[in-house]
């Protein structure tokens, strides 16, 4: 299996743990009414949060390997996602210290959560899409 193929797989999980993330968190503070059982989706929005923290890991790892690889000859869209990425991660960083550290910012919490959603959403599009895609069309 090459590295385009295995990052493909491990994005679209770490796509799919930030939505689900993303979702349980929209739930609770965006729903008007009664948001039924707040504990449990809090639960599950840290579960899909953690997860997405491991998803990042491997991603990250490839993506050095990657950059490596390509040397100074890269594309703009490589360009655009190591940037994006490269936010994501220190958006990433600040969000979970403002959760765990530094309380009297979590009212930014949501705010940064939508935001590593969004940055998610794109460098998942410019890239692992690009990718399915070209897959696509070529078959």
């Amino acid at each position: 299996m090459s590295d385009l193929i295995l990052k493909t797989f491990v994005a679209s999980a770490f796509l799919l743990a930030g939505t689900g993330a993303f979702l349980t968190m929209m739930k609770i503070m965006g729903r008007p009414g009664a948001p039924g059982d707040v504990g449990k989706s809090r639960r599950v929005h840290k579960v899909f949060g953690w997860l997405y923290i491991v998803l990042l890991v491997p991603l990250v790892y490839l993506g050095v390997d990657f950059i490596g690889e390509m040397g100074d000859g890269m594309a703009t869209r490589a360009v655009f996602h190591m940037v994006l990425a490269v936010t994501l991660i220190a958006a990433l960083l600040l969000k979970v210290l403002i959760v765990r550290f530094f309380k009297g910012f979590l009212k930014n919490a949501p705010a940064l959560g939508m935001a590593l959603f969004v940055l998610t959403l794109v460098v998942y599009l410019i890239t692992a899409g690009f990718y399915l895609v070209q897959l696509a069309v070529a078959k």
